[in-house]
């Protein structure tokens, strides 16, 4: 039975870690897919006040030189302007990114969440791609004519009309809502003409050579803003960071109640054999004997149940992890958040190891009070009790 508690337990607690994991790890990817990149470049003004003079000096060449470091399989170069998107029907406060289609297609994954249309298409001028929710809420369709008003750099009001070329859907509707998706050049020219460039966006082939890349760059150019995905979303490293220790304090109470349960199983153990044991330290055996006897059977009794609890788990999240469990039942909720609606559970070695060393410390604790009751007995009085 203890077994049994022992291994279920583990192997909930670890498909229930994995399933948080997966929760933090698929936010931060899909952060990254959307817009932010694994690091982006800016006037330290423009994260300010993001007023559209404040524009990059030598876009182009920062954009070259990035495109040959190793590690480095997209570079964006973005104008980033605020303004308002007006149709018959309603308005809304919108984000209007200036792109290059082919160049934003290697650096973000925005190209592929459009649902309807297309992305920008070579061959049109003046389009336009926005969000679903946006699209809902001004009333517009394929095709149809949205009006967008910002300020132009001599600082009068312009007004352009575009046509809706596509529609995405992203796992967050706050970005759904507030960003529409522009050629750069047709920002340039509404604006007066000249590059105009106020972000560039980075994306590395992997994550783990970020931190390298942007101490690079900030010592490259000192001049610029150079900043981590964990920098421009903060809440997205905070989910990061924060999930393990979750995770760990999580599987702590399931230990912490499974500690008694092993407790009083080898406890009930000793009691059953106070007359052997008696006899056993009469003939000889040293107490500190007894004591490592409690203490070894229950370290094997934790760690065979550990390990199929182990094994268990781990089979729970390979099993989801590939197709990944279906959450569309709160797909509203979770947009208000950035997750998306498909989770794949995932454990790292590094949690399993933790969790291996949990579950050693746990049998340790709950050998000890068995343990000293153990070799607390008198033989004499041990060896007369009744079987």
């Amino acid at each position: 039975m203890i077994l049994a508690a022992i291994a279920l337990g583990l192997a909930g607690g670890l498909f229930a870690d994995g399933f948080m994991g997966g929760m933090a790890r698929s936010m931060v990817d899909a952060g990254i897919d959307r817009n932010l990149a694994h690091i982006q470049i800016h006037l330290p003004r423009f994260k300010l006040d993001r007023q559209i003079n404040e524009v990059i000096p030598d876009a182009g060449g920062i954009v070259s030189h990035l495109e040959t470091l190793p590690g480095v399989t997209g570079v964006s170069a973005r104008a980033v302007i605020q303004g308002m998107a007006l149709s018959a029907k309603a308005n809304a406060a919108v984000t209007v990114c200036g792109i290059d289609p082919a160049a934003e297609e290697r650096t973000t994954r925005i190209a592929g969440a459009v649902a309807e249309g297309a992305f920008l298409p070579a061959e049109d001028r003046d389009g336009v791609v926005i969000g679903r929710r946006l699209a809902e809420k001004l009333g517009l369709r394929l095709g149809a004519k949205m009006v967008v008003s910002f300020a132009a750099r001599d600082g009068a009001i312009q007004e352009a009309a575009f046509r809706v070329k596509g529609i995405f859907v992203t796992a967050s509707s706050a970005f759904d809502r507030g960003t529409v998706f522009v050629r750069r050049s047709d920002v340039e020219r509404l604006t007066g003409g000249g590059v105009l460039v106020h972000e560039i966006a980075v994306r590395m082939r992997d994550g783990a050579l970020v931190e390298g890349l942007r101490a690079a760059l900030r010592e490259r150019y000192p001049h610029l803003a150079v900043d981590a995905w964990g920098d421009l979303a903060p809440d997205l490293r905070l989910a990061a960071e924060t999930t393990d220790v979750t995770m760990l304090f999580f599987l702590g109470i399931i230990l912490l109640a499974l500690l008694f349960g092993i407790t009083n199983t080898v406890l009930m153990s000793v009691l059953d054999r106070t007359r052997e044991l008696g006899v056993l330290m009469a003939i000889g055996m040293n107490r500190k004997r007894v004591f490592m006897l409690i203490v070894l059977e229950t370290l094997f009794l934790s760690l065979t149940g550990g390990l199929v609890g182990m094994l268990l788990g781990g089979m729970l999240v390979a099993a989801t992890s590939g197709t990944g469990i279906s959450l569309s039942l709160f797909a509203e909720g979770l947009s208000s958040y950035g997750v998306n609606p498909v989770v794949r559970p995932v454990l790292p070695l590094p949690v399993c190891a933790e969790v291996a060393a949990l579950t050693v410390g746990t049998a340790l604790a709950a050998s000890l009070y068995p343990a000293l009751k153990a070799v607390r007995m008198k033989p004499v009085e041990a060896t007369r009790t009744q079987a």
